[in-house]
């Protein structure tokens, strides 16, 4: 590619060089920086790359800066200034790997929560029509098996078989919403393997700073959003600011599918610059919910349970824009709303009611309400929920196992919000039958810092019940979830809450391989070999 052509979407000033040069590659960390790079210079908060621009020259075929760099009397390597630097790394990523996102249809989802179940039930309904949809998330990024990894960069990009997709392989990232040139890559590796539709988890992170500027999408979802988490020094300043990013995807997005029973419809709406019909422009939001603002009005909710410990699911149904009988194997009130946005997606589309249920009655998702195992006596459950509004709404779900017990083995995680584990302790000391509080991602906190804000919530609930509340504390997280396991009960389910999918357990900056799903699965095998 010619960096003529690199830079044609963006606006900037030669300071020297030649535009006509061709590069061979784009890059922003120096780390990565290969012969024949673009590489963008960006004055980071620890460490500014400007001022090695005369090393870096020695390599690149490119360097794009925003303010003037100092390069040695000899020095060929074009050099283009822009106004800020980390306000084109999304477009510059983009142009390299040719735009990848206007040759697919993009659906974004974000959300406080909800994103990762509404990403794979709506791309599940897309590969039910028969189209060869990728996603990217908090699962990874999800792509047709074989892409060649290698064309595209670097291959310290791990990858695997996707259990959940059958066909797919599951590359591991660091961030929900990754970075603009792992993303544009990954867009790219889909484009190439002949996707036609992507469904990308965006998060607030990844709004404000700017990750997905670039993508086109065709369709935006707001789930829900909830004070109190992700607001803090390392996320959100405020809740206003949560707000505004959320509401950044639906104002980059040509349709958008909005939560109307959220208690907070009307202060995100007003972030909001797509119509809904109100101001006599052309329709752009769509709502969904039980409310009277709703589009595609949902209700009637039933629970479908085959027996105890068997796997529940939901039934509803959807009248005005859709009238449809909608089932879904997962249990929980707040699936039957993460289903209907992605319903009201593929019937725009024009997917038929069959082919919906088809995708929405075959769902597994890794770390989400994820039974690892059950052999008739008790049964073991690993998920994601990692503050107090999911973890509630995951074990009041539980109860449509009936289980005679639930044992909620989970941790909360250091540097994030307190209100996190204030609300899973309260949570889990209302609705479990045995709290066994361990460690999660203690990052650069102690433990038993983090115990002690668990305990205000333990304490709040021991106000509201009668009985008391029955917990143990267990620091080392393997040993909490064997404990739990070799002393089930009869009828017990056993959940464990707060890494989920999550391959690794983060402390003092180190990750430690564990997962949570392979050892709980590991222990079953070996207490129980008789299944």
């Amino acid at each position: 590619m010619k960096i003529s052509e690199l830079l044609q979407r963006i606006d900037y000033t030669v300071l020297q060089g030649d535009l006509s040069e061709e590069i061979t590659g784009i890059c922003h960390d120096n780390r990565m920086l290969q012969e024949g790079d673009a590489f963008i210079c960006i004055a980071g908060a620890r460490f500014d790359t400007h001022t090695m621009a005369k090393e870096l020259a020695k390599k690149a075929a490119l360097l794009v800066v925003e303010k003037p760099v100092e390069l040695d009397a000899d020095c060929k390597t074009a050099v283009v200034q822009v106004a800020s630097t980390r306000d084109v790394v999304a477009a510059l990523a983009a142009a390299f790997y040719g735009y990848p996102s206007e040759k697919m249809v993009c659906i974004g989802i974000t959300g406080s929560k909800g994103k990762t179940t509404c990403t794979h039930m709506m791309a599940d309904i897309l590969r039910a029509a028969g189209y060869l949809t990728g996603t990217i998330g908090t699962n990874g990024a999800i792509l047709p098996t074989g892409c060649d990894h290698a064309v595209w960069g670097s291959n310290k990009y791990s990858c695997a078989p996707c259990n959940e997709t059958p066909g797919y392989d599951c590359y591991e990232l660091n961030n929900t919403t990754p970075d603009p040139m792992e993303l544009q890559m990954y867009l790219a590796m889909m484009v190439k393997a002949g996707c036609t539709h992507v469904v990308l988890e965006v998060s607030s992170q990844g709004m404000k700073q700017k990750r997905v500027a670039t993508v086109d999408f065709a369709y935006g979802v707001w789930t829900n959003i909830e004070t109190g988490d992700h607001i803090g020094p390392n996320e959100h300043k405020d809740f206003e600011e949560y707000l505004y990013c959320k509401a950044m995807l639906l104002n980059q997005s040509r349709r958008a599918y909005v939560n109307c029973d959220d208690r907070h419809l009307d202060a995100f709406m007003k972030y909001v610059t797509l119509s809904d019909g109100s101001d006599g422009r052309t329709k752009q939001v769509f709502y969904y919910g039980e409310g009277e603002k709703a589009d595609y009005h949902i209700g009637n909710l039933k629970k479908s349970q085959n027996g105890v410990l068997e796997a529940p699911g939901i039934e509803f149904t959807m009248s005005g824009a859709l009238d449809a009988d909608i089932q879904v194997n997962l249990p929980g009130d707040f699936n039957m709303y993460n289903a209907a946005a992605a319903v009201a997606i593929a019937h725009d589309m024009g997917i038929s009611t069959d082919i919906i249920n088809k995708g929405l009655t075959h769902l597994k998702i890794r770390g989400r309400f994820d039974i690892v195992f059950n052999n008739g006596h008790f049964a073991v459950c690993v998920d994601f929920a990692h503050n107090g509004y999911s973890t509630r709404n995951h074990l009041e779900a539980l109860r449509e196992y009936h289980p005679k017990r639930i044992v909620c083995v989970f941790g909360a995680d250091g540097n994030r919000s307190k209100y996190r584990r204030y609300e899973m302790g309260e949570a889990s000391a209302l609705l479990a039958d045995l709290s066994i509080v361990t460690a999660g991602h203690n990052r650069y906190e102690t433990f038993d810092q983090i115990f002690a804000d668990i305990k205000i919530g333990i304490d709040k609930a021991q106000k509201e019940k009668t009985e008391p509340v029955s917990y143990l504390v267990i620091p080392n997280r393997k040993e909490a979830i064997r404990y739990a396991i070799e002393h089930a009960q009869e009828g017990d389910m056993i959940t464990i809450l707060g890494l989920g999918h999550e391959s690794y357990q983060e402390e003092n900056g180190i990750k430690t391989p564990h997962s949570d799903i392979q050892f709980a699965a590991q222990c079953c095998k070996e207490c129980y070999p008789q299944g």
